[in-house]
C-alpha cells in the first residue's frame, strides 16, 4: 500500500465519474459540513448533536493536511456535475497499515439522495484505492438500522463481516452496528458508473 504517495496527491486529488466529481476537500467545503452536521436527517444515525465548536473544529480538521497517519480521516468533497454545487464528502483513513487496509464513508445532503451520486463517488473511492494506491481490504461500518448506508456497501460488492451487538449509542438508545469487507482481488468496477480505468488528479 503506498501512503506516500497518496499524501502526495491529495491536496489535488480529483476523481471524474459520469455524475460527480471527487475533490480533496478544502476550507471552501466547512460550511456545507457544518450545515450537514446540524441537519438531524443526515446525521441520525452517525452522531447525536454535538456543540457547535467541536463541529466546527472537526470540520476545519477535514481541511487540514493528509498525512496518512493510523485513524486520519482523508476528506474527499462530492460535486454532482449537474449543479457544481458540493453535496457531500467521502472519507477514508488508514485503520493498520502493515496489513494495508483502510475504512472508508460517505454522507450526502437529503436533496440528492436517490440520483447515485453516493454509490458513484463510493466506486470512483474505492476503486482510486484499490487500484492506485494498491490497498489490500477495504471495511465500512454502519448502523444495523441504516438499510439504505449498508445496502449501498452491498452494491459496491462487499460482504457483510460481523454484527457489533449495541456498540454506538445513538438518540438515547444502544445501536448494533454492521461491518462490512471487500478484498482488492474481489473488486469489480461497475461499467455503468462512467468509472475511468485510471483516475487522474487534475
Amino acid at each position: 500500500m503506498n501512503l506516500t504517495a497518496l499524501a502526495t496527491e491529495a491536496p489535488t486529488l480529483a476523481l471524474r465519474g459520469a455524475k460527480v466529481l471527487v475533490r480533496r476537500f478544502t476550507a471552501a467545503d466547512i460550511p456545507m459540513v457544518v450545515a450537514q452536521e446540524n441537519d438531524r436527517a443526515i446525521m441520525r444515525w452517525i452522531r447525536d448533536p454535538q456543540p457547535a465548536a467541536e463541529v466546527q473544529a472537526r470540520a476545519e480538521t477535514m481541511a487540514a493536511p493528509w498525512r496518512g497517519a493510523d485513524g486520519e480521516w482523508l476528506a474527499c468533497t462530492v460535486v454532482p456535475h449537474a449543479t457544481g454545487i458540493p453535496a457531500g464528502i467521502v472519507v477514508c483513513r488508514v485503520t493498520v497499515a502493515a496489513h494495508a487496509t483502510m475504512e472508508f464513508g460517505y454522507r450526502l445532503s437529503q436533496d440528492v439522495h436517490r440520483r447515485g451520486f453516493g454509490f458513484e463517488a463510493c466506486v470512483l473511492l474505492c476503486d482510486h484505492l484499490f487500484t492506485q494506491v494498491g490497498v489490500h481490504k477495504l471495511v465500512a461500518l454502519c448502523v444495523a438500522d441504516n438499510e439504505p448506508s449498508w445496502r449501498l456497501m452491498v452494491k459496491l460488492g462487499m460482504q457483510r463481516e460481523a454484527r457489533l451487538r449495541e456498540y454506538t449509542h445513538l438518540d438515547g438508545a444502544w445501536r448494533d452496528e454492521f461491518v462490512y469487507g471487500l478484498l482488492a482481488r474481489e473488486w469489480q468496477r461497475p461499467a455503468a458508473t462512467g468509472v475511468l480505468a485510471n483516475p487522474q488528479s487534475h
